[in-house]
């Protein structure tokens, strides 16, 4: 199915399809399911790189199914679920933040994500975390290798590290090929996100978007070729950073202050600067509709 994200879905019993589908739309993800472990096995060693991502709701399934995917060098996003409530799951960080470093309390790889039966709702988001977060993920550096990931005890067999970035690199691709525009929202690492920096991060950030903003303003009513690519660069950086549009009005007010104050200086009028509310209105456009075309609809 064009543009949609293949899923394959290992449950001990048929009960949870129902509920998968619920909470899955068609026209987003093609869902195979599966009960039993070899048939679940032998589906993902035949489209493993058609494959966008694992569920694994299956407890007394769900080790073997591990350790016959490190017998096969397979290394796939995945969401693993759980009967247990949310506050009883085991420790992993929150779906709204990414980690690309390894773990010691995964159980198949560190960039999976567990979600409760209770749950289920959140499916959707769940995968598109999934993806996003494995595209995002570090290699385990050879020195750590010896930590064994909870509870599997085949180490000889785990993926090395080149494998993994060759799966990261055919699921960057395929996610281009098929989803288009869509495919930039996994590329999003919420590590980087704004409101994730601290206070000095933040300050250079916003230093150099003012920077940029100050560059388009100015040749923003000129004759320029590189106008539209720098709004394009501008509207990328603030994508990829989670930037609230509160924060793009503040530097172009900033900016129109200071603008104000030397226009005074000169003895000249300040009614030019009302045209460039034009200039924010396009960024904002630009800005929206990013997002319109990026972000998958279940988020």
């Amino acid at each position: 199915m064009s543009g949609s994200l293949t899923i394959a879905v290992l449950a001990d019993s048929a009960d949870l399809f129902a509920l998968l589908g619920q909470n899955l739309s068609v026209e987003r993800y093609a869902v195979k399911y599966f009960t039993d472990r070899a048939e679940f096995l032998d589906y993902v060693e035949r489209v493993k790189y058609e494959l966008d991502c694992l569920v694994f709701y299956s407890e007394h399934q769900l080790l073997p199914a591990i350790e016959a995917l490190y017998v096969r060098g397979l290394i796939l996003p995945v969401v693993i679920v759980h009967r247990l409530s949310p506050d009883n799951l085991p420790s992993h960080e929150p779906l709204a933040v990414a980690n690309s470093s390894a773990s010691s309390s995964y159980i198949y790889q560190p960039s999976e994500v567990t979600l409760a039966v209770t749950q289920m709702s959140e499916m959707g988001i769940a995968i598109d975390k999934a993806i996003a977060k494995f595209l995002n993920l570090t290699p385990i550096p050879s020195a750590t290798r010896q930590e064994r990931p909870a509870k599997v005890e085949t180490q000889q067999h785990i993926p090395e590290p080149n494998f993994l970035r060759q799966q990261q690199s055919r699921l960057s691709q395929k996610l281009t090929e098929r989803l288009g525009y869509l495919a930039v929202y996994y590329r999003r690492n919420p590590s980087q996100f704004f409101r994730h920096l601290d206070r000095r991060q933040k300050q250079e950030l916003l230093d150099a978007l003012k920077l940029q903003y100050r560059h388009i303003v100015l040749e923003y009513f000129a004759d320029s070729t590189q106008i539209d690519l720098q709004i394009d660069e501008f509207v990328s950086a603030v994508f990829f950073r989670d930037l609230a549009v509160s924060e793009i009005v503040k530097i172009h007010m900033e900016l129109m202050e200071e603008f104000s104050d030397q226009l005074k200086l000169e003895g000249r009028s300040e009614e030019i600067l009302l045209d460039y509310r034009l200039t924010l209105i396009d960024i904002i456009a630009h800005l929206c509709e990013m997002y319109r075309r990026s972000i998958p609809r279940e988020m």
